[in-house]
């Protein structure tokens, strides 16, 4: 079989990328390769579905805006008949100790630089404003009122949908290697026995990225890693919270009749590790939770889910693009550290203008190609992860 473009991964990124591609040139053969399509290991279905401009990188940051812009104009985007986000601009809320606190106030001044509308909130105004919050031990915190989360699994429907109505064939298979010759990759050899020959090829397969790219020559310090969310129940009236999250991991936003609860282990051993750990709650989750919500006595553990980031422990930020003189024609996507279906569309948006130009022509995201790998360079977010 021949395409144009072979992406290898049919998940959020994977279908943003085509979407762009199609609309740039829409006689173009694209070809997405997705073993899973019900997606039952993918990672956008258990993201927490958070849309934030709150990074100390520009380049993040920008990401995150055009992804408001899609979601603002979302049926212009993914069709008239898109499904709905479900969309909730409660704000994002950044918190921190005296010890934290200089770095998110920096963080805060590169975010007004760049367009986004934020402000700095001493205690008494956190409390003011958020009165179901422990403020006590907290020197401020940065509210975007701007931001919000939404239903990640009709934005991937959503963009799926959309790409396969542009004209994207999507293939139900693995893909086990990738042929070489010379610097360019000529097929994809299918699990089913079948190969794919193209022009050009996206590596946008999650947390199998790593090694596909690794057998073409470009490994990846970028391994899957386990993440625990909690839903949980409470009398008290949560709906009004925004999306809070503090430097120790702990993430909080109204679900339903509760809340979703996460506490990110990022020392946790990476590997395909799905196993719900069902003491982390009371253990971990728990202490923190009461301590920054005590109105929180009387909650209820709905349930866990376990989903993976591809992490990426050289920064915790993506991979983009190719490794020039090694593989010239293959752009790998990748080790996104939790922020994939956040940046997704523009993501997709900048592999469509690596495939078709070359270069990068909205947001220039240099820094986070490949060539920080090779070099060992970290490009680290300093605020919150």
């Amino acid at each position: 079989m021949n395409a144009d473009v072979v992406i290898v991964g049919g998940g959020i990124i994977g279908c943003a990328t085509a979407i762009h591609l199609l609309r740039a040139e829409p006689t173009l053969r694209v070809t997405v390769v997705e073993p899973d399509p019900g997606y039952r290991l993918a990672a956008t279905p258990r993201a927490s579905g958070g849309i934030r401009q709150l990074f100390s990188l520009p380049e993040n940051i920008a990401l995150s805006q055009y992804t408001l812009d899609v979601i603002a104009h979302w049926t212009d985007f993914a069709g008239p008949d898109a499904p709905e986000l479900l969309w909730r601009p409660n704000g994002y809320l950044f918190i921190a100790a005296e010890r934290d606190a200089p770095r998110l106030a920096t963080a805060l001044d590169t975010q007004i630089r760049h367009g986004v509308r934020a402000e700095w909130l001493e205690p008494s105004e956190l409390a003011t404003r958020f009165p179901v919050l422990n403020v006590r031990d907290l020197a401020g915190g940065v509210f975007s009122a701007d931001d919000g989360w939404l239903d990640p699994w009709a934005m991937l429907q959503g963009m799926l949908n959309a790409a396969q109505r542009l004209g994207a064939r999507l293939v139900k298979d693995r893909v086990a290697g990738l042929t070489m010759q010379g610097t360019v990759v000529r097929t994809a050899d299918l699990v089913s026995g079948g190969r794919l020959a193209a022009d050009a090829f996206v590596n946008a397969a999650g947390c199998w990225a790593p090694d596909l790219a690794a057998g073409v020559g470009m490994p990846v310090p970028v391994e899957p890693m386990r993440r625990l969310e909690h839903q949980v129940h409470s009398p008290a009236d949560m709906s009004g919270l925004p999306f809070v999250k503090d430097v120790h991991g702990l993430a909080i936003r109204p679900q339903g009749g509760g809340l979703s609860v996460g506490l990110v282990d990022f020392d946790h051993a990476g590997g395909f590790d799905l196993d719900v750990d069902h003491g982390h709650f009371d253990r971990a989750v728990w202490p923190a939770l009461a301590h920054r919500i005590p109105a929180l006595d009387q909650l209820r553990l709905k349930a866990t889910t376990a989903g993976l980031y591809d992490q990426n422990r050289l920064d915790g930020n993506m991979i983009i693009g190719n490794h020039p003189g090694t593989v010239d024609n293959l752009h790998l996507a990748c080790g996104f550290s939790g922020h994939g279906l956040m940046h997704a569309p523009g993501v997709g948006r900048a592999l469509s203008e690596l495939v078709l130009y070359g270069e990068f022509r909205t947001i220039d995201l240099s820094r986070f190609t490949y060539h920080r790998v090779v070099n060992h360079t970290p490009y680290a977010e300093t605020g919150i992860r």
